[in-house]
């Protein structure tokens, strides 16, 4: 597997990049097209496949260094002059900022990437997005009732009920069901099929950062250049929503959210900074366990991918 080893694969023609993937794509998976993401001064092109019509990506494996100890260079001076201004409403000195920092972000470790195909946007694992089709009508006769009436009422765009929800988008409503998965393994084992999982920690950190020693992908302070609706240089979507979480594997077959924190942080500090300070990219909540699975399900977000 040298060849898909991201130095490697950057040597390779587009004929050879196609030819190795295709030769290596898992049953079920189709290769679609060579493209180039370029995002924050990096670019990759690389190979888009499809697997029941959802889109993947292949990223190459990489040794990288994650987590965060400190700055990696001198700090752009707006960035660590918002910084110690947020951190000093709170109490805290500007020389223990960084300390401050250390403390909620991973360690500073060495990680083997395998390659792999990731799964471009993310699902929620709260809700699976169903058509009227799929229902019962005797077992969902209440929600089709409130169907209706949703249809016929065009004040609000979003209903809420304790086992299903419905959006409007546009003229189409949308059905969604609640998981009431009772922990991730109950979760894991209903949801992924075999060959597929989610990204590891490390494997997560790499992914959203594509590598970089900053705190956020783009750099170490919040700027016009964030724009999360924008795929990254591996061609991957990140929520961006610190409301938010995306699921990962820890090594005991447990499991982490990363990316956010439900806003449980902000709480705590007020300003953007401390809104976006969870979206860093080795941002470790270390509170999670605090909250139940359950607790999390509406918030909790995954990618499939699956390791060559």
């Amino acid at each position: 597997m040298v060849t898909l080893n991201h130095t490697a694969w950057s040597r390779l023609s587009g004929p050879e990049k196609q030819q190795m993937l295709q030769e290596r794509l898992p049953q079920g998976f189709s290769f679609c097209r060579l493209e180039r993401f370029e995002r924050y001064g990096q670019s990759l092109e690389t190979g888009v496949c499809a697997y029941e019509g959802v889109e993947f990506v292949f990223v190459p494996g990489n040794e990288v260094t994650l987590g965060w100890d400190g700055w990696s260079g001198e700090p752009d001076s707006t960035a660590t002059r918002v910084m110690e201004e947020s951190f000093a409403l709170i109490g805290v000195a500007s020389e223990k900022v960084e300390e401050r920092l250390r403390g909620i972000m991973t360690p500073v470790r060495n990680a083997v990437i395998q390659p792999m195909l990731v799964e471009r946007n993310t699902q929620s694992v709260g809700w699976t997005e169903v058509t009227a089709r799929e229902l019962d009508a005797e077992k969902h006769a209440e929600l089709f009732e409130r169907l209706d009436t949703f249809k016929n009422n065009s004040n609000g765009n979003r209903e809420y009920y304790p086992s299903y929800r419905l959006d409007r988008d546009g003229e189409q409503i949308r059905i969604y069901l609640f998981n009431e998965s009772e922990d991730f393994e109950d979760w894991a084992d209903y949801t992924l099929k075999r060959g597929f999982d989610i990204p590891t920690e490390d494997e997560w950190e790499y992914l959203y950062g594509t590598g970089c020693r900053t705190l956020f992908p783009w750099g170490d302070g919040l700027n016009d250049s964030m724009h999360f609706e924008l795929p990254n240089a591996f061609g991957l979507y990140f929520l961006g929503d610190p409301y938010q979480k995306e699921l990962t594997r820890t090594g005991d077959s447990g499991s982490i959210g990363k990316g956010g924190d439900g806003m449980v942080i902000h709480s705590g500090g007020p300003g953007e900074f401390f809104s976006y300070l969870t979206t860093a990219v080795y941002y470790h909540d270390h509170h999670e366990d605090e909250q139940e699975w359950m607790d999390w399900l509406d918030q909790l977000h995954y990618r499939r991918i699956v390791r060559l």
